[in-house]
């Protein structure tokens, strides 16, 4: 509470307690905690007259830096022309880019408070509203309580058993048992499924090594195993015969476009307690769902052997099975530290990973478990470690570990990625060692190289004394770059880190450009670089990944930028003087354009209510005239500049056009426009020359809402 708000109360208690209610000099008291004059008689004044208190105002003072209310979502500042404080609220400050937890507000005493969160209710009984921070929009699914992808006939669907999954207009009439599967109202009509391979009895022969085709259209549940995947399953045979002689090995791998699968192999049709080997569904990089099994020493004897092969799905969909057959083979022994198998440097080994265990934790949490390797260098040395996986299914995961290695404290590095890579300078003599694993069953080609000890980059950590000048864009080279920030905000990969220095209080835009198909991350960090320095980060896969943070306190900082692949990129920060964020509560068309100052700013708006009165060459076509209502900015340059207009934080999917006058709206720059959807709001970076320009705020399609606008304006 601060000192001398209580004051117009205990002035008047003193007045109505001795009965006088004027000055001495006749005249009304004056409340210098109004803004208006208290008066005698039946006016407003008196002890509880005037307008109410200024909420922004506090104490007295001769400059800004005696205003400081500890609030960090106020603009504190010294108001020279009634000599007090003024805090200003700014909600912008307190925004934690989450769409789905609604907007945060600044309270003037309470700091950042939680927003509201967006109400998705749409009053339809024939929808699932949800809230999908992905995409950030409210999502209205049709109703479909049994998750067969088909809605209930009653909400416009096609279901008429909408709480049995294996009935709907999706699926195939099933022969010969009596029920209407596809909601055609006709029972096993003429064209009718008859199901392949739905028993043992009628089992699908595999004899040797080929690829098959199978489907459980049609097919009943019969064979229940351990992996057997969740919701309505169906279950086809395959038959596998193991010819006379010695024992072999059986991998397995069944495939579909989506629908989860399993695969397993048992000694016995129709008893679960025989079951040999069971592979659970997984996602694979190839698309789709995968399984795998890897089964050692089968068969052998004088007479041949048929194991039954289940194959299962969620739901009917076609399976691609193929099959190995292959020498009797003994299970991998080195799943621990202590059973590593020892690596010969620069000789690349397969690796397969189907059913290792989980020993090691790592950072990278892979999904499958892990085989370890060692290896010894006599000198210090750099050190590449590579992995890929020779058959697209599972995402290479990889750890590199020091000599202790059992512990997630003695884990070095680690990378998970289709071309999975770690590199690590300068490594001392001595023992290493590299553990392997993937997010689905995979063969995996591991290679380890060796070459000799090297001086780290300049910008290798967050020792780093390379500078970042704001509004100037460096490219950034990750070659010889190791992974060792770790900030919590984007997973291992490499990195590079800069020094930026901010002179006050500041708004700091970050931005990463990153190269085709690579994904990273960009971080304002304190100069130690602990998570518990994190200022400010974003990630993602498409370029230009982009972190804001306004009102960073004067100081040094660390600007860390990710790279997954290792590729190059390109960084900038671009730092302006914090300031108050300008609401934008009109400019509805050329008449009240907002002016953006020279230096650029920070607006808000809302779209929602304001008119439709321009279009724009990168809208999508239809709808009505002009598109989306829209909103009107004006910026006028004297000399040549490089103008970055951000819109992330919006509520909606954004459309941005700039337009170059003098007269207004004048015509679309090249380049100029472009559409935001999702979370991946409008960004455009332009050198405009002198002139005047209107920047245009705008929706795709026909979408409206809140918005913000972070504006730099900076040397070319």
């Amino acid at each position: 509470m601060r000192a001398g708000r209580h004051l117009p109360v205990l002035v008047g208690l003193i007045f109505a307690g001795s009965g006088v209610l004027a000055a001495c000099d006749g005249e009304a008291p004056t409340n210098p905690f109004t803004t208006g004059t208290a008066s005698g008689g039946g006016a407003q004044g008196g002890a509880g007259g005037g307008t109410p208190v200024d909420p922004e105002l506090g104490g007295p003072c001769v400059e800004d830096a005696q205003c400081d209310d500890g609030v960090g979502c106020t603009f504190d500042r010294c108001d020279l022309e009634l000599s007090r404080c003024r805090f200003k609220r700014d909600d912008s400050v307190c925004d934690n880019g989450v769409f789905c937890d609604g907007v945060e507000l600044c309270d003037q005493k309470l700091d950042c408070g939680p927003g509201v969160p967006p109400s998705c209710t749409d009053a339809n009984v024939c929808t699932i509203d949800v809230c999908v921070e992905a995409s950030q929009i409210c999502e209205h699914a049709p109703r479909d309580a049994d998750a067969d992808g088909d809605p209930d006939e009653h909400c416009g669907g096609g279901d008429c058993q909408d709480d049995d999954p294996a009935v709907s207009s999706l699926t195939e009439e099933i022969c010969g048992n009596g029920a209407d599967d596809d909601c055609d109202e006709q029972v096993d009509e003429a064209e009718c499924a008859s199901p392949a391979n739905d028993t043992c009895a009628e089992a699908l022969l595999v004899t040797g090594t080929g690829t098959y085709a199978m489907s459980t259209a049609g097919a009943s549940a019969d064979y229940p195993t351990a992996c057997t995947p969740m919701g309505s399953v169906r279950d086809v045979v395959a038959e596998i015969r193991v010819p006379a002689g010695p024992p072999i090995d059986v991998v397995a791998r069944a495939r579909t476009a989506g629908a989860p699968v399993s695969v397993a192999l048992a000694g016995q049709c129709g008893n679960a307690g025989t079951e040999i080997a069971c592979g659970a569904s997984f996602a694979s990089m190839n698309g789709g769902q995968v399984s795998r099994i890897h089964a050692r020493g089968v068969g052998g004897g004088a007479s041949e052997v048929s194991l039954p092969l289940y194959v299962t799905t969620a739901g009917a969909s076609p399976v691609t099975l193929d099959v190995t057959y292959g020498p009797a083979t003994t299970a991998p022994t080195n799943e621990t530290c202590g059973t590593a198998a020892d690596l010969l440097l620069g000789a690349p080994v397969e690796v397969e990973i189907v059913d290792a265990a989980t020993d090691l934790a790592s950072a990278c949490e892979p999904l499958l478990g892990e085989l370890v390797y060692r290896f010894t260098l006599a000198s210090p040395s750099d050190v590449d470690v590579y992995a890929i996986s020779l058959d697209g299914d599972g995402l290479p995961v990889v750890s590199l570990r020091d000599a202790a290695c059992a512990l997630l404290t003695d884990e070095i590095a680690c990378h998970a990625s289709t071309s999975a890579h770690i590199y690590r300078n300068a490594l001392p003599a001595g023992d290493y060692y590299v553990a392997v694993s993937a997010s689905a069953p995979t063969t995996v080609s591991l290679n380890v190289l060796a070459s000799p000890a090297t001086a780290p980059a300049p910008d290798e950590d967050c020792s780093t004394s390379v500078a970042l000048v704001p509004g100037q864009t460096i490219d950034v080279s990750f070659a010889d770059h190791q992974d060792d920030i770790s900030l919590g905000c984007f997973g291992a990969a490499t990195d590079a880190a800069y020094q930026l220095s901010l002179g006050g209080p500041s708004d700091v835009l970050l931005v990463e450009r990153i190269s085709q198909g690579d994904s990273g991350a960009i971080h304002l960090a304190g100069p130690t670089c602990g998570e518990a320095d994190l200022v400010a980060c974003a990630f993602g896969g498409k370029s230009p990944v982009r972190s804001r943070k306004r009102n960073v306190p004067a100081g040094d900082y660390r600007v860390v930028a990710e790279s997954n692949l290792g590729q190059p990129a390109q960084v900038t920060a671009f730092v302006r003087d914090y300031a108050p964020a300008t609401l934008v509560p009109f400019a509805d068309d050329c008449a009240g354009a907002q002016i953006i100052p020279p230096e650029g700013g920070f607006f808000q708006g809302n779209t929602s209510n304001v008119s439709a009165n321009f279009s724009a060459g990168c809208d999508q076509g239809g709808g009505p005239p002009n598109g989306a209502k829209d909103q009107l900015l004006v910026l006028t340059l004297d000399q040549t500049k490089r103008v970055v207009l951000d819109m992330q934080g919006s509520t909606y999917d954004t459309l941005l056009d700039v337009r170059e006058g003098p007269s207004c709206p004048g015509t679309e720059v090249p380049l100029g426009c472009t559409i935001g959807v999702g979370q991946s709001k409008s960004f455009l970076d332009l050198t405009l020359d002198p002139g005047t320009y209107y920047v245009q705020i705008d929706g795709v399609g026909t979408a409206t809402g809140a918005w913000m606008l972070d504006v730099h304006v900076v040397d070319p």
